[in-house]
């Protein structure tokens, strides 16, 4: 599971924080307006910004944290 793994990355570091939304459903509104086709979903902005929305690439970029 990925949620753990991030939530442990979250409390080792103060500078990253951890958001998670349910979508409760493929069809809700916060799935469709995001483009949410898989879970998890894991993007990860740095500075306000978006840095990478490759699950791939976010997660190498955290375990560079670790």
């Amino acid at each position: 599971m990925v949620g753990p793994q991030l939530e442990a990355l979250a409390r080792k570091h103060p500078n990253v924080t951890l958001r998670i939304v349910d979508i409760g459903s493929w069809h809700s509104d916060v799935a469709g307006q995001y483009g949410i086709r898989r879970l998890p979903t894991v993007w990860l902005y740095e500075d306000g910004v978006l840095w990478s929305k490759d699950r791939d690439r976010v997660f190498g970029r955290l375990a560079s944290l670790q």
